[in-house]
C-alpha cells in the first residue's frame, strides 16, 4: 500500500508480483513514486507507482548464499536507477537497473549475520549492522571508513546485537537500535557536538 501523507489517504495498492514476502522496502527521496523492495528469496524489484504497469524491473543480486534481503535503498544523488541491497548472508550489492546482469560493486561486510542497512540521503556513505555487535561504515566506492564494536571493559560504550540503523537526513549522525532495547547515536570524530 502507498499512502499520501499530506492528504492522509491511501494513494494506491498493488501486488508485489512475487511468491515471497517483502523483507525490505525503500522509497526514493528524490524521484516521486519510485519504490525498491527486497524479498525473502534474495530478489530485488523496482516499482514506479505512477505507471500503469508498476513493476519496472526485477533482479536476483544475492545468489551466492541466498538469504533474505535485510536492507535496501537508493544511493545518494539524482540517479534513480542506482540501488544498494544487503542480504542476511552479509553481502552488500550496488546495483544499476540499466545493467541487471551483475552488481557493479559487492562488499562482503558481515559473514552470515547482517541485520541492518542504512544509506545516507546526501552524503556518500552507507552503514551495515550485524547480530555480532558490530557496525561498519563504507564509502560508495566500497572502502571501509570505520567500525563500531562492543568492547568488554568497565568504561566502554555498550553495543548490542544491531537490529536497525538510520542516518540523520542532513548531518553525519548514525542511530543504531539494538536487540537489548538500547539506542545509540554516533557522530564522526571530526563533527562538532552541539
Amino acid at each position: 500500500m502507498v499512502w499520501d501523507l499530506e492528504k492522509e489517504q491511501l494513494f494506491s495498492s498493488f501486488s508485489s508480483s512475487s511468491d515471497c514476502s517483502i523483507t525490505a522496502l525503500s522509497a526514493s527521496q528524490v524521484h516521486r513514486g519510485a519504490l525498491a523492495a527486497g524479498f525473502a528469496d534474495g530478489s530485488v524489484r523496482l516499482y514506479d507507482v505512477r505507471k500503469p504497469e508498476m513493476l519496472i524491473c526485477s533482479t536476483q543480486p544475492h545468489t551466492q548464499n541466498v538469504k533474505r534481503v535485510m536492507g535496501i535503498g537508493f544511493q545518494p544523488g539524482l540517479d534513480p536507477g542506482k540501488i544498494v541491497s544487503a542480504s542476511q548472508a552479509g553481502d552488500i550489492q550496488f546495483l544499476d537497473i540499466r545493467n541487471l546482469r551483475d552488481a557493479y560493486l559487492t562488499i562482503d561486510a558481515h559473514r552470515g549475520s547482517l541485520t541492518a542497512l542504512a544509506i545516507h540521503r546526501h552524503a556518500p556513505i552507507i552503514a551495515s549492522g550485524s547480530a555480532k555487535q558490530l557496525i561498519k561504515v563504507f564509502s560508495l566506492e566500497g572502502e571501509q571508513l570505520g567500525t563500531i564494536r562492543y568492547y568488554p571493559s568497565f568504561m566502554a560504550q555498550k553495543i548490542g546485537s544491531v537490529s536497525c540503523l538510520t542516518f540523520h537526513p542532513y548531518q553525519i549522525l548514525l542511530a543504531a537500535g539494538a536487540a537489548d532495547a538500547c539506542v545509540s547515536i554516533y557522530a564522526d570524530d571530526n563533527a562538532q557536538v552541539r
